[in-house]
Parts: C-alpha cells; sequence; structure tokens
C-alpha cells in the first residue's frame, strides 16, 4: 500500500509540474515551475524568474527537453546583453538572461518565429527564421551532372 502511494504520488507532482507524457517540454515546465512577471514582458515574448544563472537554468531546461539548439547570445554587438544563453525549439525559442544576483529572466515567445525575430540580435548568424527547419542549405536535389538522387 505505501509503494502504491508513493508511486501515485510521485507521478502527481511530475504531472502538476508538467513532466509527463505529451506534456513533457519546455513550456509546460517554466510555466509551472517559474515565476511569471508581466511587467518584464517583452511585445510577443513573456517572462518568467528563475533562481539560478542563465547557464545553470539552461542546463535545468535542457534536462526536461532536448533543445533543436542551444547558444550563448552573441556579444560581438555591444548592444548585447553579456551571458545571455538561447534555446531554440521548434515551436517557439527560449531566452535566457541575467537578472538580479542568482536569478535568470526567462522569456518564453509564443511562438517560433516571434522568438527568432526578437531575438534576431544574439542568435540570427545562428538560426534560420523558419520553424522546424532541420539541416542547412536548400533540400532540393537537382537532377543534373553528379546531381543528387536518392
Amino acid at each position: 500500500m505505501i509503494a502504491v502511494f508513493a508511486i501515485v504520488g510521485t507521478c502527481s507532482v511530475k504531472a502538476i509540474n508538467g513532466l509527463t507524457g505529451d506534456n513533457a517540454n519546455v513550456r509546460n515546465y517554466i510555466t509551472a515551475n517559474y515565476q511569471r512577471d508581466p511587467a518584464l514582458d517583452e511585445g510577443s515574448v513573456d517572462a518568467y524568474v528563475a533562481q539560478g544563472t542563465p547557464s545553470s537554468v539552461a542546463s535545468e531546461l535542457s534536462g526536461v527537453e532536448q533543445p533543436t539548439d542551444q547558444r550563448a547570445g552573441d556579444t560581438a554587438n555591444t548592444e548585447n546583453v553579456a551571458g545571455t544563453e538561447f534555446l531554440q525549439y521548434p515551436d517557439y525559442v527560449v531566452g535566457l538572461f541575467p537578472l538580479a544576483a542568482g536569478t535568470t529572466k526567462v522569456m518564453l515567445s509564443r511562438d517560433y518565429r516571434s522568438g527568432y525575430n526578437h531575438f534576431l540580435p544574439y542568435v540570427g548568424g545562428f538560426w534560420v527564421p523558419t520553424p522546424n527547419f532541420g539541416g542547412s542549405g536548400s533540400s532540393y536535389r537537382g537532377g543534373g551532372s553528379g546531381g543528387g538522387g536518392k
């Protein structure tokens, strides 16, 4: 009986935290585990506050759902904030910014394109604006001399 209760209790906690089945994604994890702060919103990107540095929060989120790509923010542009991290997912982008000592501003885009456009100064040289894009270059195989085939 105690073992059954322990299993049910563990499953309930994971379900509440958004970590089971189809809900095991970073969007659900962020909304269930971090403090929402609308005062920090930027356009179509919602803000949350998490404990830890951007790199530790990135590791935590990557453990929930592996991102398509993860990048430190490009600081070649002097207007960009140092210490940032970005996680690319097929349907959205997560930006992590240092906030106050020991906290991170977690920026969750509502969709991929708006997140890409918002964080373009940081990730524009690395990511493409098209969501669900897998690979680089064109998928066109052509048919000329020495060209492609299947």
